[in-house]
């Protein structure tokens, strides 16, 4: 499947509940026409602010649920050989989100010959934001605001505002017309982003009908039918906001399911040789599957600014290999507690 074609064809994932604070490192606008049309709802009206100056690269900033917490991602040591003398322990698998990996995928420029990281990386996605996405998402927002970026990943910010039983303001969320005005509750947090000139990349909303009885239940899950309105209402709202991109999720986590060569960022990627890409619970990317939904991302936020060339290599196995170095030295490099230091065994 040629994912890279739909970028310019939209159509709609959340990849995941969608798919802590600030971590150091170098780091086609897309808004097709969209079927069926619905009635516009009423839209309050954004000042769009002068885009936030800066390298675009300069502060990222990700928001979002569980697919951007890096639910269920982790990546670990390779297995030591069963017959190693002395027996290696194996470490603990260590855990990656959405910033982490584009913190490991980040190239480190040189300056005054000197190898330096120029983009900070704050993470703010949250595991929870499905409890409650009105004072979450606001909360996320807030955050975001107060570092200035100059760059919003917004993987799966709006996906709780669809999916889920309770509406941003605490009350029941249950029919189609429920979470299509709930919507609106999310946009007008992006929307404070606009007014500050960040751009910002999201995604549409993904049918994931898969996922009940594993990670969603019935109730959380809105009718199929009634997702075409809701990515009309998602699609319209973006193609009026020149800083804000759209991903077409649903159509890259069709190509995850698939299981096929997936083409996107400018590079092929096979499942054949990076392994499984979406987690058994049909909703949240696996590490190699969040690898290249990050490239994605980036590819899109372009956009922004076509003349800069994005400061990351998103090599699987680089990026796995840096993240598993940086969590081995943070671990030797802890010191001793006084209850095992130099202490012996008593037999």
């Amino acid at each position: 499947m040629r994912i890279r074609n739909l970028f310019i064809a939209f159509a709609t994932i959340a990849v995941g509940v969608a798919f802590s604070l600030g971590a150091r490192a170098t780091d086609d606008r897309v808004a097709p026409p969209i079927s069926p049309i619905v009635t516009p709802l009423v839209t309050p009206s954004v000042t769009q602010a002068p885009i936030a100056t800066g390298h675009l690269y300069d502060r990222i900033a990700v928001v979002g649920a569980s697919a951007s917490d890096g639910f269920g991602v982790s990546v670990r040591e390779d297995a030591p050989a069963i017959d190693s003398n002395p027996p290696v322990k194996k470490r603990t698998p260590t855990r990656l989100n959405l910033a982490d990996v584009l913190r490991y995928a980040a190239r480190p420029s040189t300056i005054d010959g000197a190898s330096a990281m120029t983009t900070i990386i704050h993470h703010y996605a949250s595991g929870f934001f499905f409890a409650n996405p009105g004072p979450v998402g606001r909360s996320e927002i807030d955050r975001s605001l107060a570092i200035n970026p100059t760059l919003v990943l917004g993987l799966d910010f709006l996906f709780w505002y669809v999916y889920g039983t309770v509406t941003a303001d605490g009350k029941p969320m249950v029919t189609a017309p429920d979470r299509l005005a709930n919507l609106d509750a999310g946009l007008a947090q992006l929307d404070r982003l606009v007014s500050a000139g960040i751009p910002l990349v999201i995604a549409d909303i993904p049918d994931m009908h898969d996922a009940i009885g594993k990670m969603l239940s019935e109730s959380q899950v809105p009718e199929v039918d009634a997702l075409a309105p809701i990515n009309a209402r998602i699609a319209q709202w973006v193609k009026a906001r020149p800083t804000v991109t759209i991903m077409p999720l649903s159509h890259i986590l069709t190509a995850l399911k698939s299981g096929g060569v997936i083409e996107l960022a400018g590079r092929t990627w096979d499942p054949a040789e990076l392994g499984e890409l979406l987690q058994n619970d049909q909703l949240h990317p696996t590490f190699a599957g969040t690898v290249i939904i990050a490239a994605g991302l980036i590819d899109l936020a372009r956009t922004n600014d076509a003349s800069l060339t994005p400061p990351f290599e998103f090599k699987p196995k680089a990026i796995r290999e840096r993240a598993l170095a940086k969590s081995a030295a943070k671990k030797d490099s802890k010191p001793e507690s006084p209850a095992t230091a130099g202490s012996t065994t008593v037999r």
